[in-house]
């Protein structure tokens, strides 16, 4: 909540739950899709802070929680033997999420799986169908409570169970998932954004629960159960800061911190964070030159900040899902809704799992909107209006459609209406400079065209130097 809020936003604005029975269907079409499904019901709370930490800090006590009740059913004494490593799962989860592509199914499919390891002691036989339901619900991680009932019950004929495991496994990807790699329907299709991806913690983190599981309840005796609780708890605390400070990328993370300030408006704290760290990337020096416009210090402290020429002021195009963002949001500002509309439909579009965007799709709106393009508008209106925290904005825009009074009596409508191009052209990247000040030639109350025009020029001679 704290130290990371903008790794919250950046999960909510790359999907959109939607409460609809098609979207249902659609995520419960692959196996693990039950819990793709819960995760992102869970991520749409992340557009808020507090609500994000809170579901994620639930997820992590909850785990802790059904990791020391399976140790509890290995010794049914009920000794507290090695408490505090039920602990290591969620907090090597809390070091795996650092990965900002890591998905919050994974650690919802592996909550499910743990809760399911003493049913699955008791179940018997009853696992032969208890497999392939949870192997659809959970994904892979179902080998969770099947490794847990085999290495409890210590039988031979579990060795069938094994076997029915990997046939299930296979069979359902080649009925049902050869359409994506093997490595992604063994390893978990939905775990990460990036599907090529398969971090090592993903693969370490489902043995070290069972391991946790057998140690918690392995039912050693020892002098001072309390002193090796609280320095196992020591231990784990310093590594997990270790591990931390290694998966959490600083860069990248500073670049999401000023895309939240931004989505906030909080524009003189993206100055603040520049001045005390800044990434050495266009992506970062196109945010705080742009907040160093909103907060009136462009002009007076561009060279005091990390530039790299033009590309500093205004992206080029960059078919990924974060680069264009505040160049979208600049441009739409300063009047140029066609181009903001298509940053916004390549970014959305640039999501590696192929989730929609309520962020993005509300900015596609607007710039239909404003062009009177009332057809497209009113799909994406649509859209968002299946959603829980874009709903009621959605429905007062739709009420807009065709309405041109209601759109030019909006304040920021009316606003880019009265300052976008009023002819056609063809649009290139190297004409922004020309574009800019043909925006604010055909109105001189466009100051940011003029201020991005003067900022332009004084680079491309730094450029030329």
């Amino acid at each position: 909540m704290w130290l990371y809020p903008q790794a919250l936003n950046y999960h909510e604005q790359n999907q959109l739950f939607l409460f609809t029975w098609d979207y249902f269907r659609e995520r419960m079409a692959l196996p693990g899709g039950f819990a793709d499904w819960c995760s992102e019901f869970l991520v749409q709370f992340f557009r808020f802070r507090w609500s994000g930490a809170l579901v994620l800090a639930a997820l992590a006590v909850l785990l802790q929680l059904a990791v020391w009740k399976a140790a509890r059913y290995v010794n049914r004494k009920g000794s507290r033997s090695l408490y505090f490593l039920s602990f290591l799962p969620p907090l090597l989860m809390l070091v795996h999420m650092g990965n900002m592509e890591v998905l919050v199914s994974y650690p919802v499919a592996l909550l499910f799986s743990v809760s399911l390891c003493p049913l699955f002691a008791r179940a018997g036989w009853h696992r032969l169908w208890l497999i392939p339901l949870v192997w659809w619900l959970a994904g892979p991680v179902v080998i969770v409570p099947v490794l847990f009932s085999v290495l409890l019950g210590r039988k031979p004929a579990d060795a069938v169970i094994l076997v029915l495991t990997a046939g299930v496994f296979y069979a359902g990807y080649r009925l049902m998932a050869s359409q994506y790699p093997m490595r992604d329907a063994f390893f978990g299709i939905n775990y990460t954004r990036i599907r090529e991806m398969l971090p090592a913690l993903q693969v370490v983190i489902p043995p070290v629960s069972l391991l946790c599981i057998f140690l918690c309840g392995a039912g050693f005796r020892y002098r001072g159960e309390a002193a090796a609780d609280l320095a196992g708890a020591v231990i784990l605390a310093l590594c997990t800061w270790g591990g931390v400070k290694l998966s959490y990328d600083k860069d990248s993370y500073e670049v999401l911190a000023y895309d939240w300030l931004i989505r906030q408006e909080r524009y003189q704290d993206v100055v603040r964070r520049a001045e005390k760290y800044q990434p050495r990337n266009p992506v970062s020096a196109c945010s705080v030159n742009f907040c160093l416009f909103m907060t009136g210090q462009l002009e007076s402290r561009l060279t005091e900040f990390y530039q790299c020429g033009t590309e500093g002021l205004v992206q080029p195009s960059v078919r990924d899902n974060l680069s264009d963002i505040t160049s979208a949001e600049l441009l739409w500002m300063m009047g140029m809704p066609n181009i903001t509309l298509q940053y916004c439909f390549d970014i959305q579009e640039s999501i590696q799992n192929g989730r929609r965007s309520g962020r993005f799709l509300s900015r596609m709106a607007d710039c239909n909107l404003v062009n009177g393009w009332y057809g497209p508008a009113e799909r994406y209106l649509d859209i968002l209006s299946h959603s829980l925290f874009y709903r009621r904005d959605a429905l007062r825009r739709k009420q807009m459609i065709g309405d041109e009074a209601a759109v030019n009596a909006d304040p920021v409508y009316a606003y880019i209406r009265s300052v976008r191009f009023r002819d056609d052209f063809i649009t290139v990247y190297d004409g922004l400079d020309l574009m800019m000040a043909i925006l604010y030639n055909q109105n001189k109350n466009n100051f940011m065209a003029a201020a991005y025009y003067s900022a332009w020029q004084r680079l491309k001679q730094t450029e030329t130097r």
